[in-house]
């Protein structure tokens, strides 16, 4: 597979990810150490045909292939005390995580598009190679202090990033951890970037190529054995300094100073009643909008060991780059309440019946307050479904329904597996059905039936080749026929000595 990579900006975590790899070389190659080395390879095939939308109806092909390739070198340093094969974990202990992706589409997907379409497909697929994530940790370093250096992911509540820098978090005998972190926010348009966490609402414009730099401190709870808890603060923005050599949209250059994002979240967690009962709850304001972007909260009760409840609440608004028009328009926020009551009557056997109700708000909470006290309208529904498993066999049945506001969804499933030949080879079929009706869109009308058939075989030990092919009947296509092809190696080994 060729690899081509376009030219880009500088990208700034290239140092952090040569500093942490050096560290783990220095590590792992010490004659006086021995680390534990593992290797997952996942190769993914996907092919399938797609309509062009228009009068002609042109089909084009994607053949997308996927390459994920994870590193991580674990227990780099030595144990402390004699007749000890592993470090014990109180004594601190060093890591290295990697993970890299690379894919391409051989297909006519991205060859056939022209003009505005062309530049679209090239921002969304056109990025061959990125590097997910990649650092080196340190846990329990002295008994009281963590860290990472290089890419890394974080969450917290429903705050979710991505950035290249450095996190450190030291705890406290009183059960309360302080985090600092900062770094640069990873940029989808820079070599090596990662265009998931990109941040929405500037596509197209200078300000994806801009340098972003980004800072943060938390609070959180720590070795507390029945509740979880944290807050954070978040600040990412363009500063004009790093940002010179880039042209504005008016022509000038140089991109003038902006914050992107600037949020503050929280989360609990509790695990009471010897974990029978674990209410949670999670929130993000938003201080450039000067709103609560994300609410979510909930409860799971383990009311018998036969029954369980679990009720949840969320409501959402999507957010945009300060810096993007889209903030000063009002927006609707998505808000879902869910209900799920399960019971096993025997060991083979799990029975559930569940209730949806979405809650709509028109005209609310943009930055333009057009209507504060708009009409609210309700949709509800709910499904039901069985679940039997036993030791070669495991088969799922489902069945929904979804009306009120906006239109009508309606359907089921049933998904199976068989293991068959010492468990080495699993049959997997799923039958599919939804039923919609659009009350606006006269057009989004119709049904749609879709029939899986797959197997997972077991090369070897931890070698797995995985295949599945899917028919679509619907309104609108009389079939469209999807394969899917996946190859997983996971392998390790112990490298220096005890």
């Amino acid at each position: 597979m060729a690899v081509v990579l376009r030219p880009r900006p500088v990208n700034r975590a290239g140092p952090l990810l040569v500093v942490a790899a050096s560290f783990g070389t220095a590590f792992a190659t010490s004659p006086a150490r021995a680390a534990d080395v593992r290797t997952v390879s996942r190769t993914v095939g996907e092919g399938y045909m797609m309509r062009v939308p228009g009068p002609e109806g042109h089909l084009l092909s994607r053949r997308r292939l996927v390459q994920y390739v994870n590193l991580g070198v674990f227990r780099i340093l030595p144990p402390k005390r004699a007749g000890e094969i592993f470090r014990d974990p109180r004594d601190g202990q060093l890591q290295i995580v990697t993970s890299l992706r690379l894919r391409h589409d051989f297909g006519t997907f991205q060859r056939d598009a022209t003009g505005d379409a062309a530049r679209l497909i090239q921002n969304l697929d056109g990025r061959q190679i990125d590097i997910l994530f990649g650092y080196l940790e340190g846990r329990n370093l002295g008994g009281w202090v963590d860290l990472r250096v290089g890419r890394q992911l974080e969450m917290s509540g429903l705050d979710f990033y991505a950035f290249d820098g450095g996190w450190i978090r030291a705890r406290t005998p009183a059960h309360l951890a302080v985090e600092v972190f900062g770094g640069f926010q990873v940029n989808g348009n820079h070599a090596f970037g990662f265009p998931t966490f990109e941040l929405d609402g500037t596509q197209g414009l200078p300000h994806d190529d801009a340098t972003t730099p980004m800072v943060g401190a938390a609070f959180s709870m720590t070795d507390v054995s029945w509740m979880d808890a944290r807050f954070a603060y978040r600040r990412t923005w363009t500063p004009s300094s790093l940002n010179r050599d880039l042209m504005d949209v008016d022509g000038s250059m140089g991109l003038q100073g902006t914050v992107n994002q600037e949020l503050v979240s929280a989360n609990i967690a509790l695990r009471l009643a010897q974990g029978r009962l674990s209410p949670f709850a999670a929130a993000r304001y938003n201080i450039g909008t000067d709103r609560v972007d994300d609410l979510s909260a909930g409860a799971s009760w383990a009311i018998t060991e036969l029954h369980t409840l679990r009720a949840f609440y969320l409501r959402t608004i999507p957010m945009f780059d300060l810096d993007s028009i889209f903030n000063v328009f009002a927006t609707e926020p998505f808000e879902d309440v869910r209900v799920v009551y399960e019971v096993r009557p025997g060991e083979r056997w799990t029975l559930y019946g569940r209730f949806q109700g979405r809650i709509f708000r028109s005209g609310t909470t943009g930055v333009l307050e057009l209507d504060p006290d708009a009409e609210v309208s309700f949709g509800g529904g709910g499904g039901a479904g069985a679940a039997y498993r036993r030791r070669r066999f495991a088969m799922r049945l489902d069945g929904f329904g979804l009306g009120g506001e906006g239109g009508l969804r309606a359907g089921g499933s049933v998904d199976t597996r068989t293991h068959v030949w010492y468990d080495r080879i699993a049959l997997d079929g799923r039958a599919y059905y939804t039923y919609f009706r659009d009350d606006l869109v006269a057009d989004r009308r119709g049904y749609s039936l879709a029939l899986q058939v797959g197997t997972n075989i077991r090369l070897a030990h931890g070698v797995y080749f995985n295949v599945v092919g899917e028919e679509l009947f619907t309104t609108f296509y009389r079939h469209a026929f999807r394969a899917l092809g996946v190859l997983s190696v996971d392998w390790a080994f112990r490298m220096g000595q005890r």
